[in-house]
């Protein structure tokens, strides 16, 4: 039987012990990363934690509604056992008819179809590194190894390790301002899920000099055979000389022959995605997921809001 649980009433141990021993134990589902980016997180469970489905509920205008937490990338079903071919449309049946919007997305295993929701594909890039790394700089385009041989010439530096909050910094100076859908709130999150990362042994940063100027940055998490890429920020100078390359290259250099393959975070814009196939990475799709089923009433003001 599936249940919906709330987080007080979640066992954390189960709750890990299903995702470590799942076929694909995606590290924004554990407990401790869910307790960081969604404080009120709740899940559907099977069993005895023999299967589970992470969801983050929030509540606006008193409308409950599900949706994808920032620094998250997918939910979806983690099973201790093979995932049967109908078991995700279990899940998506046992959730509570109290959330009337729904809008979340399922790891790239994850073959849903379902006439009651609209599916997009969405794509993140994938490399992997258990290759020698003369192998996988060959796949480099010639751009990137250009742009690599620039940032050497310029003399920037790499310097392994750098504390969470220079990186957020950075990356809130030079492009979440440009963004403008992060609060502070946010970046306090984005600091404690590195720390906590770093605490664990799942975190390795990297940073990129120019001179005494510190001019790239970025943050990677570990977990698995994984590597996943979280937030970089790089400044106007930096992207000039090449520093992002540099910093991908290094991190390629020194991960490569390992059984690990680095995941760059993912995205579905062009210009962004071919940075990262720059480096011979392959998009990977996954779903994301939609669902209203909002009264027409709020369904309508909400269209009016789009259309001002």
């Amino acid at each position: 039987m599936i249940v919906f649980k709330e987080q007080k009433d979640i066992n954390k141990k189960k709750w890990d012990a299903c995702i470590s021993n799942s076929s694909s134990p995606s590290i924004f589902v554990y407990s401790w990363y869910l307790d960081i980016v969604c404080t009120n997180w709740g899940a559907l469970v099977l069993g005895d934690y023999d299967a589970v489905f992470p969801l983050a509920p929030k509540i606006k205008y008193k409308i409950h509604y599900l949706y994808q937490p920032f620094f998250t990338r997918y939910f979806g079903v983690f099973s201790k056992s093979e995932i049967r071919s109908n078991i995700t449309a279990d899940f998506f049946n046992a959730i509570p008819p109290q959330f009337k919007y729904i809008e979340f997305c399922l790891q790239e295993e994850i073959n849903f179809k379902s006439a009651a929701f609209v599916l997009l594909e969405k794509k993140f890039q994938l490399l992997d590194l258990n290759q020698k790394y003369e192998t996988i700089q060959k796949n480099f385009s010639d751009n990137s190894r250009r742009n690599v041989k620039k940032a050497i010439k310029a003399g920037l530096k790499i310097q392994p390790d750098i504390s969470p909050d220079k990186i957020v910094n950075l990356f809130k100076i030079t492009k979440g301002n440009e963004l403008e859908i992060f609060n502070l709130d946010d970046y306090k999150i984005l600091i404690a899920l590195m720390n906590k990362c770093n605490d664990l042994n799942k975190g390795q940063s990297i940073a990129v000099y120019d001179g005494d100027q510190l001019c790239a940055a970025a943050f990677f998490m570990f977990n698995g055979n994984r590597f996943t890429f979280l937030k970089s920020g790089v400044t106007n100078e930096g992207k000039s000389k090449g520093a992002m390359h540099l910093l991908f290259d290094y991190f390629i250099r020194v991960n490569a022959e390992k059984k690990y393959q680095l995941d760059f975070g993912g995205s579905s814009v062009e210009n962004v995605a071919r940075f990262y196939k720059n480096f011979g990475a392959k998009d990977c799709v996954y779903l994301q997921v939609k669902q209203n089923n909002l009264p027409k009433i709020v369904q309508w003001v909400k269209s009016l809001k789009k259309k001002i």
